[in-house]
């Protein structure tokens, strides 16, 4: 790889990183004022609030990666096949967060929705890894 096309390649992943962070800037914030909202108004408990955060999220943060952070990977005729991947990513994250927030609820004398914000907090990263080597991701030789 040439020295320009690995700069190239380097400026695409960085901005593709950028993109993606400001995504899931986007839709935690999302997950965080529906799920809050929910909470907070006595509509819903903590559990069921958190799933719906999360669905509405997972829509803001799919149609983002897809059509933004991720558009120099997309490929004709493969976006059901990264929103399976993406979702498998995403409910993987929100397994992880529903466990944390099990967990804050049980062990802690502290405020339901302190653990919701927290619970929140610990999946972006990973998420990042999962959407970028393979949700997104189709090489040629893929069917």
């Amino acid at each position: 790889m040439s020295g320009r096309t690995r700069h190239e390649r380097l400026r695409t992943e960085s901005a593709a990183a950028g993109k993606f962070a400001i995504v899931g800037v986007l839709a935690t914030l999302t997950h965080t004022v529906v799920a809050a909202g929910m909470l907070q108004s006595g509509t819903l408990s903590a559990f069921p609030a958190n799933i719906c955060g999360f669905l509405t999220a997972f829509g803001v943060s799919f149609c983002g990666h897809y059509f933004w952070s991720f558009a120099h990977l997309r490929q004709q005729g493969k976006a059901l096949k990264s929103m399976i991947r993406f979702l498998i990513i995403a409910l993987s994250g929100f397994a992880v967060n529903s466990f944390v927030l099990a967990l804050w609820l049980e062990l802690t004398p502290w405020p339901d929705l302190l653990g919701l914000l927290v619970s929140i907090a610990i999946v972006p990263a990973l998420s990042f890894l999962g959407a970028r080597l393979w949700a997104f991701s189709h090489r040629p030789a893929e069917t």
